[in-house]
C-alpha cells in the first residue's frame, strides 16, 4: 500500500475517497469469499456424514459374522454373544470371546502357576559394605542370558547388590530384586516376574552371607511352577494362570486351589441376550444418527421456509435410498422363519426412525437363534441383512476411493481454485489502490502548483505601498 497524504492542497479527503472506491471494487471478492465459506460448510457436512455412515457400517459389520473384507465367514461369532459365569470366582474366573459354545463344564484346580523366588539370609544392615571386590552373583531366570554381577573395587552393600541386579542389561524386566526388612534383619529377595516352571529363578556365585556362610535361606525358597487343573476329565498345564487356549472362546483365570480332590467349580456358558440387544441397539442408534443428519441437512423446514444446506444434493439422495432400500429388503433363506429386521424387533417408527423391542428380539432368539443369525449374515451364497448393509456402504465410505472421499477431493479442488481467485483479486485490489493513491497524489501536486502560480501572479498585480 502506498503512502497516503490527502487533502493538503485540494481539501478533499482523498483517503476516504480511495477507501470508498476500493470498497465498491471489493464486493465481488466478498462474494468469492462467501462462496469459499459455503464450500467449506459443505465439506464439513460431508465429513460429518462420512463419520456417521462409518459408524453405521461398523455397527452392521459387528453383527454380520463376516470377515472385515466380506470375503467369507468370520472366525469369531459376532451376533450370538455368550457370557460365562463361575460358581466360585475366588477360585476360577471365566469370560468369553467371540466363538464360545453354550454349555457347562467343571474345573478342579490342583496348583497355581507361580514365580520363582530366592531369599537371602538376614543381614544387620542394608547400606554397609558387605561384599568384597571381585565377588560374583549369577541369576538364571529362563531368559537367553543370565544376569551376571561382579562386585567392583569399592565393594557393595545389600542395596547396591539389589540395584546392580535391577539395572543389569540382561535383566530386561525378567527379574526383580528388593531389600526387605523383616523387623529384625534385612534380606535380599530375588523374584522372577514370569510364572511357569521354565522361568524359575536360581542364584549362584561367590557372594556369601554373614561370616562367609551361604547367601540364601533355602527354607524360604519358592520354586516357579506351572498351573495344573482338570477340565472335562483332562489334566491341563500352562505356565500362567490366565488361560485362553484350553477351551474355544473361553478365557479362564485361576485364582485359588481346590481344598479337596473332589471339589470342582462349575462354569456355565449361556446366550447373553443383553449383549445381543446392545449390538442391535448400536446399529439402531447409528442408523437414526444418519437419518437425523439427512433430514436436517437436506430437508425443508416449513416453519422457517428454508431448505437445508445440502437440499437436492444427489449424493445425499443416493445414500438415503441405498440404506433404506437395503433395510426394507426381504432376506429369505430356506427353512428360516425370519426374513426381515422387524421379526427381530427392529422396526420403523412413524417418523422413519428405527426402534428396538428387546422383548420381540428375545422371543425370536428363543425360537431359533441360529436362524436369526443367518438372516443377518447370510448363508454363504446370499448376503444377510447386515452383510448387505456393510457391502452397500463400503463403496460410499471407502477411504480414498469411496464416493464421499471423491466428494471431499472435489471440495479441496474447489477451495484451492477459489483461493487462487482470491489471491489474484487481492493482488488487483492492491494494484488498484496504489494507482488511486498515485492519481490523487498527482492531483494534489497539480493543485498545489496552480495555487503557487496564482499566488505569484497575485503578488505581481497587487501595487506596492510607499
Amino acid at each position: 500500500m502506498g503512502l497516503r497524504v490527502g487533502g493538503l492542497a485540494t481539501g478533499l479527503d482523498s483517503n476516504a475517497l480511495v477507501d470508498a472506491l476500493l470498497a465498491l471494487e471489493r464486493r465481488p471478492l466478498e462474494l468469492i469469499q462467501q462462496q469459499r465459506t459455503e464450500v467449506e460448510l459443505h465439506q464439513s457436512l460431508f465429513r460429518d456424514l462420512n463419520t456417521r455412515l462409518l459408524a453405521l457400517r461398523d455397527a452392521a459389520a459387528a453383527l454380520d459374522n463376516q470377515t472385515s473384507g466380506l470375503s467369507g465367514p468370520s472366525f469369531d461369532e459376532e451376533f450370538l454373544a455368550y457370557a460365562a459365569t463361575s460358581s466360585d470366582e475366588t477360585l476360577v474366573e471365566a469370560t468369553t470371546t467371540g466363538n464360545a459354545n453354550p454349555g457347562s463344564f467343571d474345573i478342579h484346580v490342583d496348583q497355581l502357576a507361580t514365580v520363582g523366588r530366592r531369599i537371602s539370609v538376614g543381614f544387620a544392615s542394608s547400606t554397609d559394605i558387605l561384599f568384597g571386590a571381585g565377588e560374583t552373583l549369577q541369576i538364571d531366570h529362563g531368559g537367553a542370558d543370565p544376569i551376571a554381577i561382579t562386585v567392583d573395587a569399592g565393594g557393595a552393600s545389600l542395596e547396591g547388590l539389589r540395584d546392580a541386579i535391577n539395572t543389569d542389561l540382561n535383566n530386561q524386566g525378567d527379574v526383580r530384586a528388593d531389600v526387605v526388612y523383616d523387623g529384625t534383619e534385612y534380606r535380599l529377595v530375588v523374584s522372577g516376574t514370569r510364572t511357569g516352571e521354565a522361568n524359575d529363578v536360581t542364584v549362584s556365585g561367590t557372594v556369601s552371607g554373614p561370616g562367609g556362610g551361604a547367601l540364601l535361606d533355602d527354607t524360604l525358597t519358592q520354586v516357579a511352577q506351572d498351573a495344573s487343573f482338570q477340565v472335562l476329565g483332562l489334566t491341563v498345564t500352562r505356565p500362567a494362570n490366565e488361560i485362553s487356549d484350553a477351551l474355544p472362546g473361553i478365557s479362564l483365570r485361576l485364582r485359588g486351589v481346590h481344598a479337596n480332590p473332589t471339589d470342582v467349580t462349575f462354569v456355565d456358558v449361556a446366550r447373553d441376550d443383553e449383549a445381543i440387544t446392545e449390538g442391535l441397539q448400536t446399529f439402531v442408534d447409528a442408523y437414526n444418527s444418519v437419518l437425523e443428519f439427512l433430514d436436517g441437512q437436506s430437508g425443508f423446514d416449513e416453519a422457517l421456509g428454508t431448505a437445508g444446506p445440502l437440499s437436492g444434493d444427489f449424493t445425499l439422495r443416493s445414500v438415503e435410498q441405498t440404506v433404506q432400500r437395503t433395510l426394507v429388503d426381504q432376506y429369505a433363506f430356506a427353512g428360516n422363519p425370519f426374513n426381515s429386521l422387524g421379526e427381530l424387533g427392529v422396526r420403523f417408527d412413524d417418523d422413519g426412525r428405527l426402534s428396538l423391542d428387546s422383548g420381540v428380539l428375545t422371543t425370536a432368539l428363543d425360537l431359533d437363534p441360529f436362524a436369526a443369525r443367518q438372516m443377518l449374515s447370510g448363508d454363504g451364497t446370499s448376503d444377510g441383512l447386515m452383510t448387505a448393509i456393510a457391502r452397500a456402504l463400503d463403496p460410499i465410505t471407502e477411504a480414498g476411493t469411496g464416493s464421499l472421499a471423491v466428494r471431499q477431493d472435489g471440495f479441496e479442488e474447489r477451495i484451492d481454485g477459489i483461493d487462487r481467485q482470491i489471491e489474484r483479486f487481492e493482488l488487483r485490489l492492491e494494484q488498484r489502490e496504489e494507482l488511486l493513491i498515485l492519481q490523487f497524489s498527482r492531483l494534489e501536486s497539480a493543485v498545489a502548483a496552480l495555487q503557487a502560480q496564482s499566488n505569484s501572479l497575485a503578488g505581481l498585480i497587487t501595487p506596492s505601498r510607499t
